[in-house]
């Protein structure tokens, strides 16, 4: 007897705990979606309203993606409880893509009609802007590239170049034959 309660017990919890899940109607709100234009690199979270209508608790067990590039962030399974709404968080990661992108995630639970439920997305994929980067970007660049910068901008001491006092701008060498028409001009 001693044994017995014990026994009792734990198997009674076992059988009150084994059932089987039955068929639920759900409502996915806007499982098709157009996403505005990503920049490339950048991460697009995507969430999605599951409300389940039935008087029995949905159980979404697996979550399979079109791409590495897309991963569910909730642990699963997912469980909806009766008439109430859950989400499914998947992250897409735009790095290695440009231009238009489609991408879809099954959803495998005991959903009524078949197994399975289907969410799909589009964006496009932009590059990064491509534009002239400034002195202190340039300078940053070659810094983190090369120790010897101060050398590229201003020169080695030993290569130096020169000047001369003598340096004539070809406008000097006409410059009085140009002031004496002006003055013929002008009647000086």
């Amino acid at each position: 007897m001693k044994y017995f309660l014990p026994f009792a017990l734990i198997s009674l919890f076992v059988l009150s705990c084994e059932r089987e899940l039955k068929p639920v109607d759900v409502e996915i709100t806007d499982p098709k979606r157009h996403y505005y234009p990503v920049i490339q690199g950048e991460l697009l979270g995507i969430t999605y309203e599951i409300e389940n209508m039935s008087k029995d608790p949905l159980f979404i067990q697996e979550i399979q993606t079109t791409c590495g590039c897309m991963v569910p962030q909730d642990k699963l399974p997912i469980v909806i409880p009766p008439k109430q709404k859950g989400k499914v968080h998947l992250t897409y990661n735009s790095t290695k893509n440009t231009g238009y992108v489609e991408h879809f995630a099954w959803l495998y639970g005991n959903f009524s009609d078949s197994t399975w439920r289907e969410l799909q997305f589009d964006t496009n994929v932009v590059p990064p802007v491509n534009y002239t980067p400034d002195y202190e970007e340039l300078w940053h660049q070659v810094e983190t590239k090369s120790p010897n910068m101060k050398d590229l901008v201003d020169g080695k001491s030993t290569e130096k170049g020169y000047y001369t006092d003598e340096w004539l701008d070809p406008r000097e060498e006409n410059r009085e034959e140009i002031q004496d028409q002006v003055n013929d001009l002008l009647g000086r």
